[in-house]
């Protein structure tokens, strides 16, 4: 018996063996521009769930550094579970693909920390296989997008519309979620150049300018601000002098002035503030979403409304600007515990355009509290592991991480980003695999 366990540690050791695991935990990092087929993306994460619970059953155990972050996130799980429960809605819908698609995409999103949290690889190798899938899937949409440019020849990787010039979309299904992604790929090469050195830094410095072409040919307006709050920040962690700090924005900002002349990207900001405009749904259509949110969060503020139910009710906005829903489907204490319960179910890709407003209507301030301390404790710990290491790759992942969770906090003002599968599905893997490379580094120091 000891014999043959010995044989299965020994396979699991061997170096072909620990290069595919490693493939197939980076493997997300390919699909995350084709949400159109989201088969693929899918299938990567159940991959890698399926080993995370194989080889929890062999090892039995999580990385220290995972444990309190794992414990937090299953207290969030448990309750958005109670509350979507409470907030009278069905099992049935609860375990149905289009919930978890759409209004119980966090359940899914967030399942690499608990995945990846188990140590049967080598987080190193899997985090620069990541990256480099990243770099490259979204190299390449760029270079094809601006070829599409050049040449006014846009296939179906631009969505075209009669309000709007053409926007980058690769196989997704909008606009915003190629920008969040592309956002956090800018990110990424960011800090991939700023902490590399001689032909490395050239290598990066192209896959960053072919990044940030990507994401100003998504017409994202809120990806660009993300990207900015996040350069901003990756900058100064780099650097740590005012004076640098500085001079880098100063050249950034006058290397920035050819491509918003050469783009459209001051009149689409410009736009963007003209409410006479009624195609302009980026301010109109979110004013009325945020107005029904903070309803809703009047209604129970402490708990919310139940979770996923914000699509679930009608509204209208009547000639005061107040968003209505009527209260007799409501159950409970008024301002304190008051669920939506009445039985109609609505699973879209709609939601209210900003994720503070969204968990404040839907799970209260208990719920938005619990998702900000979640990725708060994250920052802490990488931005620990940050400044302790050494090491210049895992400088790269760990300044790619808190750059990201910057951009997240930022861009979750325009949308629900703290849910979004596209995502928070990339974070999540990269904040795990943080987690983990930290892990690694303390026990090889030990040893």
């Amino acid at each position: 018996m000891n014999s043959r366990l010995s044989k299965i540690s020994n396979f699991f050791k061997k170096d072909l063996f620990q290069k595919l695991i490693c493939i197939l935990v980076a493997s997300s990092g390919l699909f995350l521009l084709v949400n159109k087929y989201p088969y693929f993306g899918v299938l990567s994460i159940l991959v890698i769930v399926f080993l995370g619970l194989l080889f929890l059953f062999y090892k039995g155990s999580v990385t220290s550094v995972h444990f309190g972050i794992v414990g937090i996130l299953m207290s969030i799980y448990i309750y958005f579970i109670l509350s979507y429960f409470i907030s009278n809605q069905t099992l049935s819908n609860f375990l149905s693909y289009n919930f978890l698609r759409y209004d119980g995409n966090f359940f899914f999103s967030y399942i690499p920390f608990f995945a990846l949290a188990v140590p049967y690889f080598d987080y190193k190798k899997a985090s620069s296989l990541y990256f480099n899938f990243i770099f490259f899937t979204f190299s390449l949409l760029s270079i094809a997008g601006i070829i599409g440019v050049l040449t006014k020849h846009y296939s179906y990787i631009f969505l075209i519309n009669e309000y709007e010039s053409p926007m980058l979309v690769g196989l997704n299904n909008a606009h915003n979620a190629t920008g969040s992604v592309y956002a956090l790929a800018s990110i990424f090469a960011l800090a991939f150049t700023l902490k590399s050195h001689k032909k490395k830094k050239i290598y990066y410095i192209i896959i960053l300018l072919l990044c940030i072409a990507g994401l100003v040919m998504t017409q994202s307006r809120g990806s660009y601000i993300g990207f900015i709050i996040g350069a901003l920040l990756v900058i100064w962690l780099y650097f740590r002098s005012i004076l640098k700090f500085v001079i880098t924005m100063t050249a950034i900002a006058a290397a920035s002035i050819p491509l918003i002349f050469f783009t459209d990207l001051g009149d689409r900001f410009i736009r963007m503030l003209d409410f006479s405009d009624i195609y302009n749904y980026a301010i109109l259509g979110r004013l009325n979403l945020w107005k029904k949110a903070l309803y809703l969060f009047r209604q129970s503020p402490i708990f919310g409304v139940g979770f996923g139910r914000f699509n679930d009710m009608s509204y209208t906005v009547n000639d005061y600007g107040y968003t209505l829903t009527r209260l007799d489907e409501f159950v409970g204490i008024p301002k304190i515990f008051y669920t939506y319960h009445a039985p109609n179910f609505d699973f879209s890709a709609a939601h209210a355009h900003n994720s503070y407003l969204q968990f404040l209507a839907e799970t209260g301030i208990v719920g938005l509290g619990l998702i900000i301390f979640f990725w708060i404790f994250c920052y802490r710990i990488i931005i620990r592991a940050y400044n302790q290491t050494g090491d210049e790759f895992s400088r790269k992942i760990y300044l790619s991480c808190l750059g990201s969770i910057a951009v997240l906090f930022v861009m979750s003002l325009t949308e629900n980003y703290f849910s979004a599968t596209t995502m928070i599905m990339c974070l999540s893997v990269v904040t795990s695999l943080s987690l983990g490379l930290y892990w690694q580094e303390r026990r090889n120091k030990i040893k």
